[in-house]
C-alpha cells in the first residue's frame, strides 16, 4: 500500500454532531447545566437559561471542513522495519465510532500501514462518528487484497465469526475482576493467540482457563498532542476549579459514586465545577440525554441539600474532535473517574499526559499505571458477584459476559475516600501536582501510540 503519512491524523478525528434533546419547558426543569462550546455553536442557536441551566437547540450537524484537520506528530518508531516482502494482515472490528476499540483499530490500521504493512480492514457495522475522509480511507483499505493465510486480528471483545484460514488473533480488553465468564473464555480458546492491553488483563485470563498464548500490547497516547498548555476549551459557565470526567454514560463507569461524592462534599457557594464529558450511546442517540438526566435526578434526590446548596455540575453531551480533547483537559484542574472496570482507559492516560492530577478507582486495567505515589486511589468497599436479580444487578444487565462475574462494590467508605481526595486536590493544588507530574512522566515514557504500533509490528514480524 505504501506509506500513508496523512492517514494517521484521520485515525483520531471526531465530528461534532449537535442534537436537539429537549424543548424549552424541559430545559427549565433540568437541574444539570448542559454547557456548549461557544465557538462550535451555530449562530442561530438559542440559549435557554434557568437555574444555571443551559441547553442549545438548533442545527443537527456542524460541518467540519477537511482543511481544519490538524497534523499529528507521531513519535518516531524505534523498529527497524522489514525490508523484504511486505507483511500483510487483516484487521477486523469497529472503526467508525469514537469508542476505545474503534480508536485502537483505526490507530493500528493506519499506523501499521505507515510502517509498510499491507492492512486489509474488515469494518463491523456500528455507530458512525468519524468524518467522511476517515471513512473513505478505511473503506479503500477494506478493498485491498491480501494472502488468504495472512494473520487476522479481531479488535473486539469476542469475534462474531471466528472462522478464518490463517492465524487468528483476538485483541481484547478485560474489565472484570478475578476471572472472565466461561462463555468468554470458551470463545477465546478458539483462536491462536490473544493480545490484551494490560498485565492485569493477562493475569485474569490466565486465571480463567484460557489456553492460547497471551501477549500484553498496551495502548497509548500522543504526547505531542496531549501535553500541558496546549490551549483551552471555553465551556462558558464553569467555575474557577474544574473537576473533569470523560466516559461513555454507563453504570460500569461509576457516575453514581462520582456524583454522590461531589454533591455531598461541595456546595453551591464554592468556586468549583464538575464537568462531565459524556453521552449515553443509544439507538437512536437522541434519547441519550433523557437517560443521563433521569440517572442524575435519581442521585440528586438522595442528597440532603436544596437546589441552591448543590455545587455546580456541567454536562457536555456531544462528540468532540480528538484534536480538541487536549483543550478540554487543559481547561480542567483534575480528572476523576471511579470506574467499576476498565480494560485500559484511554481518557485516564490522556488526562495524565496533559498533566492533570488523577483520582480513580484502584481496580482492573488502570492498576498497570496508577500507583499511590502518582495518583489518588479509591479502594472498593468489597467485591461481589453481579446477578440480574441480586447484587450489582445493573452491572449484570449491561452485558452477558458480566453476569455471574466479580466486580468491585463502592459503598460508604469509597464515597468518603473520593470526597477526601477531591477536597485535597481542590485545596492543595501544588501538592496534587507533584503526583500528577510523576504520572505524566510514566505515561509519556511508557505509553505512546508509537510504542503501541511498534509492539504490534514486532509481533507480526515474529509471526511472519
Amino acid at each position: 500500500m505504501g506509506k500513508l503519512k496523512s492517514a494517521y491524523e484521520l485515525a483520531t478525528e471526531r465530528i461534532i454532531v449537535a442534537k436537539k434533546y429537549y424543548n424549552e419547558e424541559d430545559a427549565r426543569n433540568a437541574p444539570i447545566d448542559f454547557v456548549e462550546i461557544p465557538e462550535f455553536s451555530n449562530k442561530e442557536d438559542k440559549v435557554l437559561e434557568s437555574y444555571e441551566t443551559k441547553l442549545i437547540t438548533g442545527e443537527e450537524e456542524v460541518d467540519v471542513k477537511e482543511e481544519e484537520f490538524e497534523k499529528v506528530r507521531v513519535q518516531e518508531p524505534e523498529t527497524i522495519y522489514f525490508e523484504g516482502k511486505h507483511m500483510e494482515c487483516c484487521w477486523n472490528g469497529h472503526f467508525f465510532d469514537y469508542g476505545g476499540f474503534a480508536r485502537m483499530n483505526r490507530t493500528m490500521a493506519f499506523g501499521l500501514s505507515d510502517r509498510n504493512v499491507k492492512v486489509k480492514v474488515e469494518i463491523e457495522p456500528y455507530l458512525t462518528h468519524v468524518n467522511q475522509a476517515t471513512q473513505d480511507q478505511l473503506k479503500s483499505m477494506s478493498r485491498c487484497s491480501i494472502a488468504p493465510d495472512a494473520p487476522k486480528i479481531f479488535g473486539v471483545t469476542v469475534p462474531s465469526n471466528i472462522s478464518y484460514a490463517g492465524k487468528k488473533i483476538v485483541y481484547t480488553m478485560i474489565e472484570t475482576s478475578e476471572k472472565v465468564h466461561p462463555n468468554y473464555s470458551g470463545k477465546l480458546n478458539l483462536v491462536d493467540e490473544i493480545w490484551v492491553a494490560t498485565e492485569y488483563g493477562k493475569r485474569i485470563l490466565e486465571n480463567s482457563n484460557v489456553y492460547p498464548p497471551i501477549y500484553v500490547m498496551p495502548l497509548g497516547v500522543d504526547p505531542e498532542r496531549y501535553k500541558p498548555d496546549s490551549g483551552i476549551m471555553n465551556f462558558g459557565s464553569t467555575r474557577d476549579f474544574v473537576f473533569t470526567s470523560v466516559f461513555r454514560w454507563s453504570y460500569r463507569k461509576g457516575f453514581d459514586i462520582l456524583l454522590r461524592a461531589y454533591m455531598e462534599e461541595f456546595s453551591g457557594k464554592e468556586d468549583v465545577s464538575l464537568l462531565l464529558i459524556s453521552r449515553a450511546v443509544n439507538r437512536p442517540e437522541e434519547i441519550g440525554a433523557e437517560q443521563i438526566l433521569a440517572d442524575f435526578n435519581g442521585i440528586k434526590d438522595g442528597i440532603d441539600k436544596t437546589e441552591e446548596e448543590l455545587p455546580h455540575i456541567a454536562l457536555y453531551n456531544k462528540p468532540i474532535h480528538e484534536r480538541d480533547m487536549p483543550k478540554v483537559y487543559n481547561s480542567s484542574d483534575a480528572f476523576v473517574l471511579i470506574s467499576r472496570g476498565e480494560g485500559f482507559c484511554l481518557p485516564m492516560i490522556e488526562a495524565a499526559s496533559t498533566g492533570l492530577p488523577v483520582i480513580a478507582s484502584n481496580v482492573t486495567g488502570q492498576t498497570d499505571f496508577l500507583r499511590e505515589d502518582n495518583s489518588f486511589l479509591v479502594e472498593p468497599d468489597d467485591y461481589a458477584e453481579a446477578q440480574v436479580a441480586g447484587r450489582l444487578s445493573r452491572m449484570a444487565k449491561l452485558c452477558h459476559f458480566y453476569e455471574g462475574q466479580i466486580f468491585p462494590e463502592f459503598g460508604i467508605e469509597a464515597i468518603e475516600k473520593t470526597k477526601e481526595h477531591m477536597r485535597f486536590v481542590y485545596e492543595n493544588r501544588k501538592e496534587a501536582q507533584i503526583k500528577a507530574d510523576k504520572l505524566r512522566s510514566l505515561i509519556v515514557n511508557n505509553y505512546t501510540w508509537g510504542m503501541s504500533v511498534d509492539n504490534v509490528y514486532r509481533r507480526l514480524k515474529e509471526i511472519s
